[in-house]
């Protein structure tokens, strides 16, 4: 029942109005906007449609069935998504092409603008720019039902350089190439729909896009780029990677294969030269992309070179941390080659590294029963911003991770609701 609540409300939401179009001089110069690589329309319907059918509720329903109905018939409202490439920097500086997706409303007549930094899909084929080409609503576009600008960076990893390992739990990276997207919409719109985007920006994200949202609010208000935030949702994320590993240790269990990636990442980021051999077991630890062990493939090279989805991967490893990784992993303190990963570990740590303004609101969800990311994560960085006098507020809830993120857009709906 909880799962469609927010529905009631929602098709009063949709009579509201926002700002409008401003006058904007034509032909100006674009720093950040590259190309548009993809778009379409849709109705509301369309995109109430696709969600709930990401949040497992049916359109059978008859109370579904009826809200849809008054939608069909009565509301006309047309959105837009739009899939770019925008100039940005890779965690080296080197200037790269990155990508994204973004929905606004075809009147523009505009709520707000929400970024929504995009979940950990382990592939590349889920990304927000390359579901937008295929013509499919995604996901974390969720806020523009609402008629909110709605805006995802792919983050890096992607398209252009997917020859690149995703940068996770990167945070300053995160929070430049989420504002440098921010930019590039601004280009757009202004050369497109001759409409000036607001300086003012809610953020949301949940899993990966938890940290990451974070990460956003953190380069919003620690460097000038004139980008107002005050309020950050945030979900099911691993805050601290150490805490996250040391939590995963204990339980010698994780459903999601996050860790992998995560410490490839970190080792080609930071150039840590790690010896794989002494970060895996059983095979993971084979250098060569390629599914053959006696090539010395069907390890890390192999299954996280961005072609392999979770389910996958998922089925060729399996829950048990021991199937694949060290047994140095499993110690109450970092050991051997582990050692190597906690400076940077430190570094990209949002409750370490940050102090976020009291007057920046934080809203926090993360269930008690998560099998993807410990809740550790979430109690730790609950802690420690309550101890430096931050606002934020938490919502330890229950059921799996997913059951948690549906809980995380329907309380993030109601909130823009009642907005």
């Amino acid at each position: 029942m909880k799962r469609f609540l927010f529905v009631f409300p929602f098709v009063f939401i949709l009579f509201w109005t926002g700002c409008i179009p401003q006058d904007a001089p034509g032909n100006t110069e674009l720093k950040y906007f590259k190309e548009e690589i993809g778009s379409f329309d849709f109705s509301l319907k369309e995109g109430l449609l696709e969600l709930l059918a990401e949040i497992g509720v049916e359109e059978t329903d008859p109370t579904i069935s009826k809200v849809i109905a008054f939608l069909d018939n009565i509301l006309s409202t047309q959105m837009r998504v739009v899939a770019i490439s925008y100039n940005t920097y890779d965690p080296f500086g080197n200037p790269v092409l990155g990508t994204g997706a973004f929905v606004y409303p075809l009147d523009l007549q505009v709520r707000g603008i929400i970024e929504v930094p995009p979940i950990a899909d382990l592939d590349q084929e889920t990304s927000p720019s390359i579901v937008t080409q295929k013509g499919r609503f995604y996901v974390e576009a969720f806020p523009s039902l609402l008629k909110f600008i709605t805006i995802t960076p792919d983050m890096l990893g992607v398209n252009y350089t997917r020859h690149m390992p995703r940068p996770y739990l990167h945070d300053a990276n995160s929070g430049l190439v989420a504002y440098h997207m921010r930019k590039a919409v601004e280009e757009y719109l202004l050369e497109k729909e001759n409409y000036q985007l607001g300086n003012k920006s809610m953020v949301m994200g949940y899993s990966l896009g938890g940290p990451s949202s974070l990460s956003i609010a953190k380069y919003y208000t620690t460097n000038p780029t004139g980008v107002l935030v005050d309020k950050v949702f945030t979900g099911g994320g691993a805050y601290d990677g150490l805490e996250a590993f040391k939590a995963y240790a204990r339980t010698e269990k994780n459903d999601y294969m996050a860790i992998p990636w995560i410490i490839i990442t970190m080792d080609y980021y930071y150039q840590l030269g790690l010896d794989h051999s002494k970060i895996f077991a059983n095979g993971m630890e084979n250098p060569v992309n390629s599914p053959d062990p006696a090539q010395g493939g069907d390890g890390y090279a192999y299954w996280f070179d961005g072609t392999h989805g979770s389910g996958s991967l998922h089925r060729r490893w399996g829950s048990d941390l021991r199937n694949y990784m060290h047994e140095d992993f499993f110690s109450d303190e970092l050991k051997g080659e582990f050692v190597k990963l906690e400076a940077c570990m430190k570094e990209n740590s949002l409750v370490r590294s940050w102090t976020p303004d009291p007057l920046l609101d934080i809203h926090l969800l993360h269930s008690s029963e998560d099998n993807l990311v410990p809740v550790e994560c979430a109690d730790y960085l609950y802690e420690t911003f309550k101890e430096k006098g931050c606002s934020v507020h938490y919502v330890r809830t229950t059921g799996d991770h997913y059951d948690a993120g549906n809980e995380f857009v329907m309380t993030s709906l109601l909130y823009l609701l009642l907005k």
